[in-house]
Parts: structure tokens; sequence; C-alpha cells
């Protein structure tokens, strides 16, 4: 019984330490205190990011951190008829999409329809193509431990 305890309080030890470790650099937000924010809060802005066809663009919000200096929570909404240019991004994300059908693929695969609900993760320097496909805008709320960009042409491992 107490090598049980022994391994069982080790084992506490060990995911405490993990957790406390992922803790620098991940959420908690706002000091750890839980937050409500309507939809109405949230202001977009212009990333300058455009698509084939230059009257598309992207927009961001973000919810938690900053999008543009280090790791943070953010919707991406994307104009409709929205595609990119082949690019790649430094660093992995994970993304859900919240409204719209979206496509998010590598060169030589096959688009799938993203609807709502819809998860994808982008490793980082993997070149691929982001498209909204729906009559209507896309929205997807992305999850990044490290600031967002994009290069075209993709800068790839």
């Amino acid at each position: 019984m107490k090598t049980f305890l022994a391994a069982a309080a080790l084992a506490a030890l060990a995911f405490t330490t993990t957790a406390q470790a992922q803790d620098s650099s991940y959420p908690p937000a706002y000091g750890g205190e839980s937050v409500t924010k309507p939809a109405s809060t949230f202001s977009f802005h212009d990333t300058g990011a455009r698509g084939v066809n230059p009257k598309t663009g992207i927009q961001f919000s973000n919810v938690w951190g900053d999008a543009t200096k280090g790791a943070h929570g953010a919707f991406f909404r994307f104009d409709s008829g929205f595609v990119s240019k082949l690019h790649s991004h430094t660093y992995d994300y994970y993304a859900v999409v919240i409204k719209g059908q979206l496509e998010n693929y590598q060169p030589g695969q096959k688009p799938q329809k993203l609807g709502p609900g819809s998860y994808w993760y982008q490793r980082g320097k993997q070149a691929h193509t982001t498209s909204c496909v729906s009559k209507q805008a896309c929205e997807i709320y992305i999850v990044q431990q490290n600031k967002f960009d994009a290069q075209i042409p993709p800068v790839t491992e």
C-alpha cells in the first residue's frame, strides 16, 4: 500500500510540475479569472492579407493575448470567396470553424469543406491554401502559442 501511495504521489507531482511548466506559455489569461465576452465586444481589424482576388481579405479580433505579438486566441474572418495564395506560417496553430464553409489543404490534397464545428491543426512551415467557399463570410477561432504570420511564397522545412 505504501508503494502505491508513493507512486501516486510521484505521479501527482510530475503532473503538477508539467502543468505549471505549461502555464507560463498558455492561458489562463486574465490572471486566471473567469471571463465572459459577448460577441458585440469584439472589433475586427484588417490583417492586410489579400486573396488571389485582391478585393478579398482577412480580418481578426483578439480574444486573449495579441495575434500580432505572441500567444493568443483570436477570431479570424475571411471575406466570402477568399482564396489564399499558397503560403506557410512560422508556427503551428489550431483552428475551429465558427461560420461559413472553409477549406484548408496542402498541395496535392483534395480539399474538404469544413463547416461550423469543424477543426484543423496547421503545422508551421507547411505550405497550404485556405479558402472561404461559402456565399457568406467565414469565421474561425485560432489558438496559437506564438504570433500569427504568413509567408508568400511559403517557407517550408
